[in-house]
């Protein structure tokens, strides 16, 4: 079976206010350099959320292009040169189960932006799992992180994400051993996220 999330070299990441801009950002970085789209799409409140990605090079020009387009209506971006493919796979919606017995970090963050950033950052600071990076959809425009491990490296992760992000982190939390019965990944409701489904 072919891998559907190949290898990404970089990626980046604007959020922009109003769809007429973002489709104008998303031409003009596509006409710049061979870029992948990752996501375009829009959420709450009233953004658009455009990932791309490809060769250094190609991703950083191609960014650069879309931020001019894009000017004062950018909320957020991100450019993410070696991006760990494991936060990768959790933007592709990936979720991995964390293991009974292992610490559970929270990472709540104001953009989708910072909460992929974060996430990239507590993978390569310490030996702890990604098990899910929700971005804005459902959530008010804002991000989640969940990742789990050993409790010194969960915190750690968790230090250095929130030292990296600064005032984009709204909130975090290492919980030692969680119940069991609490799941990062699964939501109780009787409704989609997503008003399309």
């Amino acid at each position: 079976m072919e891998d559907q999330n190949p290898d990404i070299e970089a990626l980046a990441l604007l959020e922009i206010e109003g769809i007429r801009t973002a489709v104008r950002a998303q031409d003009a970085a596509l006409k710049q350099a061979p870029v992948s789209v990752v996501a375009f799409a829009p959420v709450t409140p009233g953004k658009v959320v455009f990932i791309f990605s490809g060769d250094v090079a190609s991703v950083e020009e191609s960014l650069s292009v879309a931020d001019v387009v894009a000017g004062s209506r950018r909320i957020d971006k991100l450019f993410l040169p070696g991006i760990h493919q494991s936060v990768v796979r959790a933007i592709h919606n990936h979720r991995e189960v964390a293991d009974n017995g292992c610490a559970l970090g929270i990472l709540e963050l104001s953009s989708v932006a910072a909460g992929i950033q974060a996430a990239d950052t507590a993978i390569k600071t310490a030996e702890v799992t990604i098990l899910r990076v929700h971005p804005a959809s459902g959530f008010g425009g804002k991000t989640f992180v969940t990742l789990a491990g050993e409790q010194c490296d969960v915190e750690a992760a968790v230090e250095a994400a929130v030292e990296l992000t600064q005032e984009k982190t709204l909130d975090h939390e290492v919980i030692p051993m969680p119940h069991p019965e609490v799941d990062p990944n699964r939501f109780v409701r009787p409704w989609s996220l997503d008003p399309a489904d």
